[in-house]
Order: structure tokens, then sequence, then C-alpha cells
């Protein structure tokens, strides 16, 4: 980066600075707010006030403006062979050419401390932790718990995929939010999770790419009927852009 970029960085960032994580009894900073999920794309991102900007696993800076969500992988996400023992119970996994991790051995850990000191050194104060359908909602909860000892708040991903008791992980007060993707839940699913979790105003963005779009303009009907529900849709690839269908309304 020149000093030119560095200065200009630094200099927009006082303008628009980020908010951070605060417990929920104390409000959610992401409550309200529309979602920008550009995990498709490598460059860094300039971002606008009051919208959250989830960027991809490459991109090593927050936005210049809004709140920044670091995405990061359960997986291995080279399938570099260094965070086994691994398994190969996931049709993700096998999709995407990452490496599934068993939870049980020593690198499973060591992935998510590589990645979460990487986006605390970097200034992003929330993550997001993808593929946790591969595994028990301990798991989870065990890494959500992992990322606060960081400082880094979390936004779930794909819940409604998950088995057993899911609603401890939204209930989890170093849960900010939840995103999930085409297929993987309806917005009353998701409310009646909620509830459960006893987090009525939870954030929870739909979000969808490709053929989706009918999806979510389906999905963003029912969503209309909840607060702090958005539908956004990726016309770029696999989430290279994000087009409001419905932003949240609080």
């Amino acid at each position: 980066m020149s000093f030119f970029d560095f200065l200009l960085r630094a200099t927009t960032v006082r303008l628009c600075p980020s908010l951070r994580p605060a417990a929920p009894p104390h409000g959610n900073p992401l409550e309200g707010k529309r979602l920008r999920y550009l995990i498709g794309s490598d460059a860094d991102v300039t971002g606008k006030g009051g919208e959250v900007f989830v960027v991809g696993y490459d991109v090593d800076h927050p936005p210049l403006c809004g709140v920044g969500v670091g995405y990061c992988n359960l997986f291995d996400e080279y399938n570099t062979g260094h965070h086994g023992p691994y398994l190969h119970s996931s049709d993700t996994a096998a999709r995407y050419r990452e490496g599934q991790i068993d939870p049980h051995g020593p690198g499973f850990e060591r992935n998510l401390r590589e990645q979460f000191g990487r986006r605390k050194a970097r200034g992003f104060q929330f993550v997001e932790l993808d593929n946790p359908d591969a595994y028990p909602v301990a798991t989870s909860l065990q890494a959500i718990e992992l990322a606060r000892s960081y400082g880094l708040g979390v936004v779930a991903k794909n819940p409604g995929l998950m088995e057993g008791d899911v609603w401890l992980i939204l209930r989890h007060e170093n849960v900010y939010g939840a995103i999930v993707e085409k297929d993987a839940g309806e917005p009353g699913d998701m409310e009646e999770l909620r509830k459960r979790a006893a987090r009525p105003t939870l954030p929870v963005w739909f979000v969808s790419f490709g053929d989706g779009r009918p999806w979510a303009e389906r999905v963003a009907a029912a969503a209309a009927r909840y607060r702090n529900m958005g539908v956004t849709y990726s016309s770029v690839g696999e989430y290279g852009n994000s087009i409001d269908i419905i932003p949240p309304v609080e």
C-alpha cells in the first residue's frame, strides 16, 4: 500500500468509525443494517456508513466505512493438509475442494486461531463462521467462544441446516446475526429460532446468487412481515456483488 493509500484510509476511518461489538442485552450494532455479502470478491471494499460488509477470505482490510465482517471457514479453505486429521463426510467440502477438519484433532483449533488472529490484527471486529452444518452444534459454540477470546463478534451461517439445539447458537451473546443462503431456511423458521433463543430482533439476512433470484423474491415477501430480516441477491458470480431485494426493517 502506498503512503497516499494509507493516508486516505486513515483519514476516512476517522470519518466512518467502525462499531465495536456490544453485548446484545445492551444493544446490537448490526440491527437494522443492510447486508452486502461479498465473499466472492477479492477486492478491498470502500463500504458505506450504516451497512454491513462481509468480505472474502483473502481480503485483509475491513471497509473504510460501515461495519466489516471477515469471512472465516471452519474448513481448511485451501485444503493445505496442514490442519489434519480430516473427515470426508461433507459434500460441500468436496465440491469446493476444501478440507473438512476433524474437530477432535489439533488442526481444527489451529485453523481457527490462524484466521481469528489475522482478522483481529487487520482491524476486524466481526467474523462470519462458514460451514457449521458439517459439525455438531457444540463445535460451533466452541468456535464462537474462541472468536470471543480474540474480541471478535460472530455472524452465524445457515443455522437451519444444522441438527440439534440450533437455537443455542442464536442465543449465544457473542452472536450478532445470521446469514441464510438459498434453500437453507425460511423466514418463518428463522423467526421461530429467534423466539426460542429469546433474541426476537437478531438480524437475519437471506442471500442468493445465480438462479436464486426467484427464491430471493419469494423469501422477501415472507421476510417483510418480520423485523430485522433482509434479502439480497448477487448477479455477479457467487457473491461478487449484492443487490437489495428487501432491506431489513427495525
